[in-house]
Order: structure tokens, then C-alpha cells, then sequence
């Protein structure tokens, strides 16, 4: 007998009524009845849409997780979870049923394998974090993790890991090596395995599909792939909302997808949020960031469970074509459906964008006391607050966020040029400060040099959008490290930050201080040669000298010295290079010559 009809027949005496308010009759549910393959999906697929909020007060299934109950089959939800939620969320014992059946019919379709759906984080660089079973105190671990992840690029960019950097070949060699792990190549001779950004293991885990309260205190967290608040298709517009899903389900692709995905900004809704509250620093900014939140993360698992798909059918590198994801998009005539835009957009950058509303909204409501009360103020429903754990502070769902899905997004795009037209995302300024919150300074060093090699070579990465057009510009060579030494962070000793309550061993801080000072080291001096060499051949406008010399310079605003970069990296090299302080220090003489920078 089909073990799923065993499971049904066993608990349908149980699931007969249903308990209605207190002090009022049991509401008698007819008798299960056998359904037919046809008949299970056919009912299951009626609940996913069923957006009537009499019956489903959180609204439909489709609105949070997708176009189907795809996701639900791959992340390995049990049979028991997969009851509870639905007759949580209105699902008569019937529909629940048919939902359970349907998911198992999936499973055998696409020959899905077993998995735990509380362990299940989607898209995880090899399958789990780096060092996934530590014990330590979780900022001990954050370290171990770091260094680890640091020891294993050691063969992927010998370059920049080994003797310094002395010639403008070995510079060029250096970023190669670099741009390997941006496109799955191996040009450079270092990457036999053609990693790319989102195949490399990293110290950062990746977020649950799918949290839930239930299983433990750590899920009851916004920190997952599902849309917390569902958006459902417009009244006027579900008939085409749904036309466009059937399209995509009937044939899975890329065409498919993004039409779906386009037309959800137009064609769905978000009814169940309040009005917002926040009494923060700036409330404006708080609840437009919230607005922006929920729409990111609904766009998010739409793409999440795409990518799931794809993965399924060995697919999956076709979605994203490049080292930056998804510029097909604008290069292929099919796709012109998909370019209207605003003056700042670029490309889809969803996951980067949970990161920065995620920390707009909780930050601008100033992230203290419990993440719940936070909620509340942004106007989120009931529900929403419910699935959040009591004792979580918000503060530490600002970071969670902030660090999962910009490393993700940074996958996505490691150029950082077509993720958002805000400056600060553009120089990396909150991953910056997210990794250094985690002591996470070699996962820091490679992001930036990635950044910097990246915008630096590649066409895609050197745009701007002018009239909503998006124009490819002359590429130039901008050593532009921003917020990765600001502040002294170049200087690991400055950014330990220790406390009372919070100490590193003095083992753990010198061996991340060896390999981050070696990769930083070489990669100041790769970006020296790279940006006088750029200076040399390339046609600089006057804007452009004026943006490399405010990067380099130091700046004197009444008698207030502000360093530069050219400073800062000479600290780097006193501090930790004094065996070769003689050739850095020509070799940053000669950048001020050539590029007209002023030091003081």
C-alpha cells in the first residue's frame, strides 16, 4: 500500500473536526476520500492560490513560497510539518492531504533526494559552512571559520599569498587569479576545480529556505528565503498573474521566469500590513525600507525557488550566465521585456537588497530591545510577530541579515557596480562593517580585492544608467579600497575590539593577522601597479583624476588631517612588511608622482 495512504488512513479519525472557538461546536469535516495523482495536485494547487482571507488569514501559499509547492519538496518538509502548517494557515484535512500528497508525487518526479528540511540552507557553497560542527562561543568560531577559509584560498590565489608582489606582471597575474573565482575559469593556472564565487566554501552561513518557530528559538528569525507576508495577485490582475505561472510551470526557463518575476511588481499586492509606527531616528526611511523589505524577499524566493528547480534538472549555471549574474538580461533582444526601470536600477540584486532593508529598517527604528517590538512599530501583523522568538533582540536580526545576505548578494555580483545605485553600496560600506563585526577580516581582505579587480577588468562591471539606459563606460583602473581601511581598519589591532565579556586567544589573533596581513599586503600592492599602470596608458577626464586623487589624499580641513589611502597603506607596511619598507615605499612614491596625490 502507498505509504502515504497509510499515514492518511491511520490519522483520519483524528482529523475528523476540527476544535472552533472556545465554547462553541466542533466544526465536522466530511470524511477523507482516496484522490488520483490528477485529483491530489489539482486540489493542492487550488489551496497554493487560495488568497481568500476568511479561509487563509495569512493569504495564499503562492504568495510567500512561489508559483508551486516546488520548494516545499526539495527542502525535505515532513509530512507532520507539512499538516501542521496547513491546517495552521486554513487547509481543510482534505486539502492538507491532497498538498501532501502532491509533494510526494514531486519528489518521485524529479527523483528529489532525502533531506532535513531544519538543516536544509539552499545554494550553500559546498554544502555546509566552513568548519560546520564548532563548538566554540559563536564570535570564537566566526574567527576559526575566517581563518580556515583564508588557509583555503592559499592555492587559489598563490599569487597574492606568496613572495610580495614586485613587478607590474606579477600584479597582473595576482588578478587573474582573482577573476578565476569571479567566472569559473582557470586561465590563471590556479583554480583546476573552476570555482566560482558562489561554488567557494565560505565562513558565512547561509540562510534556512524556510524557519520556523516550532523547531527551536534560533528559526524564529525573518533570517530565511520565504516572504514573511504574502503577496498575493491584485484582483483585477490574477487571471493573468496566474496565466504567467501556469506558462512557467508548464515550461521551467529563464524566458518563463523572468516574465513571472517582472510582472509580480505589477500584478501582486501586500495587503496584510498596518500602518507604520516607527518612532526611530528617521521613520520615513524606516518604513519605506519595510515596504521594500518584504517586496525584496518575496522577489527573493521567487528567484530561490527557480534556482531550485534549475539545480534539480542540472541547470542551474544557465540562470546566471557570467560572473555577474544575469546581464543576458540586457545583452539578448528575448529578454528586452524585462528593462523597464528606474534612473538607479540595474539589474535584479533581491537577496543583496534583504541585507540593506533589512538594516534600514531595523536601523533607522533603532535596533534595540526585542526584534518583536520593532515589528510591531512597522506595522507587520500578528502572525508576523508570532513566528519571531520573544527573547530575540533586534540588533542581532540587523546583523544576521546584514551578513548573510550581502555575501550572498556579493556572489551575485562581485563587482558591486549593478547591485543598487547607492555610492555606499557601490564601495561595499556595510559588508565592510558587517565582516569586521564578525572579526571576519580575511573574508573582508578577498571581498574588496574581488571588488577592485573586478570593476577594474570587466566590461559589465563599468556602467551607469543615463536616461534608464544602461551605457557602457571606457573601463579605468580606480584603486578605490573605501571603507576596508577606513577608520584604521587596516590595522588589525585597532579592529579586535575586545571587552570584558568578549577576548579572542592571542593564537587565534596572530594567525589571522599573518595570512590577512599577507593578502592585504599584496593586494595593496597589486592595486598600486594596476592603478599606475591605468594612469599611464588610459585617458583620464579631469572628474576621473579628481576621484583617484580623493581617494589617495589626504585632506586638511582646519588643521584636521583626514588620511588618504596612500597613508594608510604605508601603516599597513610599516606595521607588518618592515623587510621590504624600502621598495613599498617607492612604489607608493611613484603613485603620488603619477597620479598627483597629496600627502602630508
Amino acid at each position: 500500500m502507498n505509504p502515504l495512504r497509510i499515514f492518511w488512513l491511520s490519522s483520519a479519525a483524528a482529523m475528523a473536526f476540527t476544535l472552533a472557538a472556545c465554547g462553541s461546536k466542533p466544526v465536522v469535516e466530511p470524511p477523507l476520500v482516496e484522490l488520483s495523482p490528477a485529483e491530489a495536485t489539482a486540489m493542492a494547487m487550488k489551496l497554493w492560490r487560495d488568497d481568500d482571507l476568511t479561509r487563509h488569514p495569512k493569504g495564499s501559499c503562492s504568495g510567500c513560497h512561489g508559483a508551486d509547492f516546488f520548494d516545499l519538496a526539495r527542502n525535505g518538509a515532513t509530512n507532520v510539518d507539512l499538516e501542521r502548517r496547513a491546517r495552521i494557515d486554513g487547509a481543510s484535512a482534505q486539502e492538507a492531504k491532497a498538498l501532501i500528497q502532491a509533494i510526494g508525487q514531486m519528489r518521485l518526479q524529479y527523483q528529489i533526494p532525502v533531506t532535513n528540511a531544519r538543516a536544509f540552507r539552499p545554494f550553500q557553497p559546498s554544502g555546509a559552512q566552513i568548519l560546520p560542527d564548532l563548538t566554540d562561543a559563536p564570535h570564537i568560531a566566526a574567527v576559526k571559520r575566517d581563518i580556515a577559509f583564508a588557509q583555503n584560498l592559499e592555492p587559489l590565489l598563490p599569487t597574492l599569498y606568496g613572495a610580495p608582489i614586485d613587478s607590474l606582471e606579477k600584479a597582473k597575474k595576482a588578478r587573474d587569479e582573482l577573476l578565476d573565482l569571479v567566472k569559473g575559469s582557470n586561465l590563471a593556472g590556479a583554480n583546476p576545480q573552476m570555482l566560482n564565487l558562489r561554488k567557494l566554501p565560505t565562513g558565512v552561513l547561509y540562510p534556512l529556505w524556510s524557519a520556523d518557530l516550532h523547531h527551536s528559538p534560533a528559526e524564529g528569525t525573518f533570517n530565511d528565503w520565504i516572504a514573511d507576508i504574502a503577496h498575493d495577485a491584485k484582483p483585477a490582475r490574477k487571471a493573468e498573474w496566474h496565466a504567467l505561472q501556469n506558462t512557467y510551470l508548464e515550461n521551467p526557463n529563464n524566458q518563463t521566469f523572468w516574465k513571472m518575476y517582472v510582472a509580480a511588481k505589477d500584478m501582486t499586492q501586500v495587503p496584510l500590513l498596518g500602518a507604520c509606527t516607527a518612532d526611530g531616528i528617521n521613520p520615513q526611511l524606516a518604513c519605506g525600507a519595510m515596504d521594500d523589505f518584504n517586496r525584496h524577499k518575496f522577489l527573493s524566493a521567487l528567484i530561490g525557488q527557480h534556482m531550485m528547480r534549475l539545480e534539480t534538472l542540472g541547470r542551474l549555471e544557465e540562470f546566471f550566465a557570467d560572473g555577474i549574474a544575469f546581464t543576458y538580461l540586457e545583452t539578448d533582444p528575448s529578454f528586452a521585456f524585462t528593462q523597464t526601470r528606474g534612473n538607479t536600477e540595474f539589474l535584479p540584486a533581491n537577496p543583496w537588497e534583504i541585507g540593506d532593508m533589512g538594516r534600514t529598517m531595523l536601523e533607522s527604528t533603532q535596533a534595540t530591545g526585542s526584534f518583536r517590538d520593532n515589528l510591531r512599530k512597522l506595522g507587520y501583523p500578528e502572525f508576523a510577530l508570532n513566528s519571531i522568538d520573544a527573547a530575540r533582540a533586534a540588533g542581532t536580526e540587523e546583523q544576521a541579515l546584514r551578513l548573510t545576505w550581502f555575501w550572498i548578494g556579493f556572489t551575485f555580483d562581485p563587482s558591486f557596480a549593478r547591485i543598487s545605485g547607492s555610492n555606499a553600496t557601490k564601495v561595499a560600506e556595510y559588508m565592510v562593517g558587517s565582516l569586521i563585526e564578525e572579526r571576519m577580516f580575511n573574508h573582508n581582505a578577498f571581498m574588496t580585492l574581488i571588488r577592485l579587480a573586478s570593476k577594474g577588468t570587466l566590461p559589465e562591471a563599468n556602467v551607469k544608467i543615463i536616461n534608464k539606459q544602461v551605457i557602457y563606460q571606457p573601463i579605468k583602473f580606480i584603486m578605490n579600497f573605501s571603507y576596508f581601511i577606513g577608520y584604521g581598519r587596516a590595522i588589525l589591532s585597532n579592529t579586535w575590539n575586545e571587552s570584558k565579556n568578549l577576548k579572542f586567544p592571542t593564537d587565534l589573533k596572530t594567525e589571522s593577522t599573518n595570512l590577512y596581513s599577507r593578502l592585504t599586503g599584496n593586494g595593496f600592492r597589486m592595486a598600486t601597479y594596476l592603478q599606475i599602470e591605468s594612469l599611464e596608458k588610459d585617458s583620464y577626464s579631469t572628474a576621473d583624476l579628481t576621484s583617484i586623487r580623493g581617494w589617495l589624499s589626504d585632506s586638511n580641513n582646519n588643521g584636521t588631517i583626514k588620511y588618504g589611502t596612500i597613508h594608510t597603506i604605508q601603516e599597513h607596511f610599516t606595521a607588518y612588511h618592515s623587510s621590504t619598507a624600502t621598495a613599498d615605499t617607492a612604489l607608493l612614491e611613484l603613485l603620488k608622482t603619477k597620479s598627483g596625490a597629496v600627502t602630508y
